[in-house]
């Protein structure tokens, strides 16, 4: 979920390269305050208040529904999973789980940390972990898929230990434990609020170093120091966490600029040149496991005809794109989704394969080939679904389809904020049950370093469900078998290889249009120190957030 580092010790990032930033003006701008807080947040004299601008907020409180970049900002820091991700984002580290063991290719143990206490002052208990565990697998979690291997748990309650019992082996499962199915949550708070648990009308109880003390809808979330946290509350630096739910990223980047916020990330290359003129803030960037693609909906007419699939991809000028929405801190993909920060196990034969298989570079003759070779010859209207912050994309991509001359027409839609979770993991359907849109605008940040990261959410067929992530609803078979045939494998060439066989039959199949790789951007108050890794799906942390 997200990285504490036990030492509380902070330094600064390699893979983070400085890329603009102006001397701080005053020793108290931002969030560092004597008189309570940022302006318009109540607080104690002398309390540390760090205010976070982001887009949208979560769709609960509740872990269950952890898996989306709005719960990593706001809600993550209110629990914590069995283990962490390193900064790094290669290795695992301690959190409630202190030690583990794999003892045999399906048998797993976890020695828990006795003493823990929920926000709430109840002990954590071994039953509270068993819950936790079993709760994902009872009950509709976004993410319970992660679990699909495991055949039961067992908890021990005088060792403190928590056993995990596959049904075969799986290479992924080490990485699993560091993300939100592995969070530990009050066994009777949960039963006792049903539904209600996480929302406005419910409780968020956890052993995270932050607790929630306000949640007013659509504007703003407030959460303090957990004054029973494990790590001990007073190593945090800061004291009340403010996020402002700021949907215009325009207004977003001002809020920065002004002072009423202290950290956004993201950057739009639309709003950057806002960000580079805020006085007292520095802008970082660093290579993370995020990429921007365009989603077709392979179960709905015309996309769900490869060829159909394939003229539209012709169209799209990606460089183009990568220039205008991605801007400095984006670079054109290749043939594959995921970027080529996860190419570990084998980077030769990943890169080679992703500079020489077919990626879709913009080439009208070739999309004239593939619409006179589809099931719709004579051409097909469709409905690409955006937000606003994607318009200007869906935008240019409908003046290159006009370009080419061929009778395909695109419509766009544009979605809500607010609306785009519900529509991208597939909750909202039309009048078949399926996703509602032809083509989506999105992308997609990995669960771990590893190719399985994007492969699995987003290319196996076993996602597409309602909260999966495979947006492009691809199903085939030929793609799955070597997937999950890598699942089985220890040695990890074998492993790579079967996952680049997977991958070759996805380019071919044309599910996804790969636009750009995404290097993350950030940017902070100067009065702070913060470092992020590729990982900051599972990293974010306020904890980390120092004062200098």
């Amino acid at each position: 979920m997200k990285k504490r580092l036990l030492g509380m010790g902070l330094t600064l990032a390699m893979a983070m390269s400085l890329v603009t930033g102006c001397s701080s003006a005053s020793s108290n701008a931002g969030g560092t305050a004597s008189n309570g807080g940022t302006e318009g947040n109540a607080g104690t004299e002398g309390e540390v208040t760090f205010t976070i601008g982001f887009s949208t907020e979560p769709p609960s409180m509740d872990p269950k529904d952890f898996n989306s970049s709005a719960c990593t900002l706001a809600a993550y820091d209110c629990y914590d999973t069995l283990l962490n991700f390193s900064i790094e984002g290669s290795d695992l580290e301690p959190c409630l789980a202190e030690s583990w063991e794999q003892v045999d290719d399906t048998t797993y143990t976890y020695k828990i940390r006795e003493g823990v206490k929920f926000s709430d002052g109840n002990d954590m208990t071994m039953e509270d972990v068993l819950y936790s565990m079993e709760r994902v697998t009872d009950e509709a979690y976004s993410m319970s898929y992660l679990f699909d291997s495991v055949d039961y748990f067992e908890a021990d309650e005088e060792t403190w230990t928590l056993t995990v019992h596959l049904k075969q082996p799986d290479a992924t499962w080490k990485y699993v434990p560091a993300t939100s199915p592995c969070t530990v949550v009050e066994k009777a708070v949960v039963e006792a609020e049903g539904d209600d648990y996480g929302q406005l009308s419910g409780s968020c109880v956890g052993t995270g170093p932050y607790m929630l003390e306000s949640w007013e809808s659509g504007s703003e979330i407030v959460t303090v120091k957990n004054p029973y946290y494990w790590n001990d509350p007073d190593s945090l630096d800061v004291d009340r966490v403010v996020f402002e739910v700021i949907e215009d990223e325009t207004s977003r980047a001002l809020a920065a600029q002004s002072g009423q916020i202290d950290y956004a990330r993201s950057l739009s290359a639309a709003t950057l040149p806002t960000y580079e003129a805020c006085k007292d803030m520095t802008i970082y960037n660093y290579a993370s496991t995020q990429t921007a693609f365009m989603a077709f909906n392979c179960e709905k007419a015309p996309f769900d005809d490869a060829n159909a699939r394939k003229a539209v991809a012709y169209c799209i000028d990606k460089s183009t794109l990568t220039s205008l929405i991605g801007g400095k801190y984006a670079s054109d993909q290749g043939a594959f989704i995921l970027p080529r920060s996860m190419f570990l196990l084998d980077e030769d034969s990943w890169n080679e394969a992703n500079d020489s298989l077919e990626s879709y570079q913009q080439d009208y003759e070739k999309a004239k080939e593939a619409l006179a070779a589809s099931n719709s010859p004579d051409g097909f209207e469709f409905d690409m679904y955006c937000t606003a912050a994607q318009k200007t994309g869906a935008e240019a991509i409908q003046s290159m389809i006009k370009e080419s001359g061929l009778p395909i027409t695109m419509n766009i839609i544009e979605m809500q904020n607010s609306d785009s979770y519900s529509i991208g993991y597939g909750y909202t359907v039309d009048e078949n049950g399926k996703r509602v849109y032809d083509m989506l605008y999105t992308g997609w940040i990995s669960d771990w370093l590893d190719p399985t990261g994007y492969m699995r959410n987003c290319l196996w067929s076993g996602s597409n469900y309602q909260g999966g992530a495979n947006k492009a609803a691809y199903s085939s078979e030929a793609f799955d078998a070597p997937l999950n045939q890598s699942y089985l494998e220890s040695d990890d060439k074998v492993r790579s290889d079967e996952m680049l066989e997977a991958m070759k039959i996805a380019v071919e199949d044309c599910p996804y249009v790969p636009v750009y790789e995404v290097n993350d951007t950030y940017i902070i108050g100067n009065e702070f120190e913060y470092e992020e890794g590729p990982n900051f799906f599972w990293n974010f942390t306020v904890a980390n957030v120092h004062t200098k």
